[in-house]
């Protein structure tokens, strides 16, 4: 299921910290981070999800639709999310359709809970 169907059903958006080292606490909610979050376009950047509760099931990432007739999406595409050997779910993408000088949204999502959509963010610097 893709994500921007979600977000139309999503009754609350949980925001996470986005820093590569810090990892909120919020209880059994689930946590994004990205790392690094401040980035150059075409870097590659490593995303993870905690406290999804199947993460078997696995998850997915993607950025906004950048529009004007295309799905191009924007700091980065549609990314499927695995488990990794702790149960975090975890995938790499590269930023892609981000501006210099914005900080872009990253929305993250497991596929055992997908109407709860957690946010990350990175800085695209000049």
């Amino acid at each position: 299921m893709r994500l921007i169907g979600m977000f139309a059903v999503a009754g609350a958006v949980v925001l996470a910290s986005a820093a590569p080292t810090a990892m909120a606490t919020a209880g059994d909610d689930p946590v994004a981070t990205v790392s690094p979050n401040t980035v150059q376009p075409g870097q590659t950047v490593h995303l993870a999800l905690h406290n999804c509760e199947n993460p078997g099931e696995g998850g997915l990432a993607e950025g906004s639709l950048v529009g004007g007739g295309t799905t191009a999406r924007s700091p980065i595409g549609i990314t499927e999310l695995k488990a990794g050997a702790d149960g975090t779910l975890v995938g790499t993408a590269t930023i892609a359709n981000a501006e210099r000088g914005t900080t872009e949204t990253i929305y993250l999502a497991c596929n055992s809970n997908p109407d709860e959509v957690v946010e990350a963010t990175v800085t695209v610097t000049h």
